[in-house]
């Protein structure tokens, strides 16, 4: 069994085969289960995929219209949804010129 810190090719390998289990990779590399799942552990998560909202809407290139679909609509409502945890920063050259009667909670 190899011993030492993990090379950039045993990360990469590790990284693309996250999704299996730990035991399996770690023998396929000949590392021990505790420094593989210890890599493992220090990945971040993947963020869900989103969804194009633009190949949604509906486009006429002849006369330079596009109109905002049922299913853009939701896809965009949702795409939002996501991201409430998140609310968006001022930046600093504006904060000076807001101000804010209620903090709405």
């Amino acid at each position: 069994m190899k011993k030492g810190p993990l090379s950039k090719q045993e990360k990469e390998h590790i990284t693309k085969n996250r999704s299996r289990e730990v035991s399996e990779v770690a023998g396929e590399m000949d590392r021990s289960e505790a420094i593989v799942q210890k890599f493992v552990d220090t990945l971040e998560e993947e963020p869900e995929p989103r969804e194009d909202v633009g190949g949604l809407f509906a486009r006429n290139e002849k006369s330079g219209v596009t109109v905002m679909t049922e299913s853009a609509s939701m896809a965009s409502d949702e795409n939002k949804s996501k991201d409430e945890d998140q609310s968006p920063q001022t930046p600093d050259r504006y904060r000076q010129f807001i101000h804010k009667i209620k903090e709405s909670k």
